[in-house]
């Protein structure tokens, strides 16, 4: 009678051991493992281009871009890692814009369109792979944490190349976009740095998190707030910051140049409260552009000539001094 009951509890606490295991390799797995939970492969999703349509103009003007031979840029980040972008120079050029690409995504697959068209207007494009993404060095992103912006040493490397002399636009499409205004928060930014453009992101990776949780995978609030518990002490172990850090919000009091603020009016991977909680919070020079019948991050394809139109009388607005 002892060995059973021995026996159940060292089999109910192997179960609950294994049970605890797998909760915590899952949830590592949702915060830190590229595609975890997707079921076609990136980035021929014809989906995420709105069609089959803008996925081969994506590719058409992936052709150009790469058939344009672009300089390959490197950078040393803070932490000593190898960052990569492509540059695409042009002819008597206006200026340059960077421009960041949202979560396990990449340059080439948010931005080649827009590249191309920013090329044809006379701009330098700068196309730069975020940490722990494609050709730059990295295990985990840190854009939760001020101290440590890449996307504020591109600039700087941007302005640093042309020694000042021309205007820099920076944009940045969903994480990209937070990555972007989280980066306007700086106060030692250059002062030819005029204006960004911010396409469909968020406010703070935690509440872009919950809003993954309990909106697409409909995962009950108390579980929700369970796992990203459990998710804040990850990054805070692994990637060294917390999922509430630092905040568009927070950086939005901070700046002062010029913001484009852009969102799809059918976007339901990033809710479209985030964008107008960020136009709300800025109290600089801001316009909003709502793109009608647009989802996710393809605004510029499925409303390129208004977005074109937008873009560009922005830039024109700010960008010659």
């Amino acid at each position: 009678m002892e060995k059973r009951t021995l026996k159940k509890i060292a089999c109910g606490a192997a179960i609950a051991v294994g049970a605890v295991f797998l909760y915590l390799t899952v949830i590592y797995c949702f915060m830190f493992v590229p595609g975890f939970g997707r079921t076609k492969p990136e980035p021929e999703q014809i989906e995420h281009y709105g069609g089959e349509e803008n996925l081969l103009r994506n590719k058409e003007d992936t052709e150009w871009f790469l058939s344009k031979v672009p300089i390959r840029l490197e950078m040393n980040s803070f932490d000593g890692l190898k960052l990569v972008a492509f540059f695409l120079p042009a002819e008597d050029a206006k200026g340059t814009v960077l421009m960041m690409h949202g979560y396990h995504s990449a340059p080439l697959r948010d931005f080649t369109t827009l590249a191309r068209y920013y090329n044809s207007l006379g701009y330098h494009v700068c196309l730069p792979y975020q940490r722990a993404h494609g050709e730059s060095e990295g295990k985990y992103l840190t854009f939760g944490v001020k101290e440590r912006f890449d996307c504020r040493d591109w600039i700087l490397k941007i302005d640093d190349m042309f020694e000042g002399s021309l205007p820099i636009f920076v944009e940045g499409i969903s994480m990209g976009c937070a990555t972007v205004v989280m980066a306007s928060g700086f106060e030692n930014l250059p002062l030819n740095l005029r204006g960004f453009i911010a396409d469909c992101g968020f406010t703070e990776p935690k509440a872009m998190a919950y809003y993954e949780l309990t909106e697409l995978r409909h995962i009950p609030a108390s579980l929700s707030r369970l796992i990203l518990a459990t998710g804040g002490l990850y990054t805070k172990l692994f990637a060294g910051f917390s999922l509430d850090e630092y905040s568009t919000l927070e950086a939005l009091k901070v700046n002062r140049r010029p913001m484009l603020f852009i969102h799809g009016s059918e976007d339901k991977r990033v809710p479209i409260s985030m964008t107008m909680a960020n136009y709300e919070a800025a109290s600089f020079p801001k316009e909003l552009f709502l793109a009608e019948g647009a989802i996710h991050a393809i605004a510029h394809l499925q409303q390129e000539e208004r977005y074109n139109k937008r873009v560009r009388e922005f830039m024109e607005r700010y960008g010659a001094k």
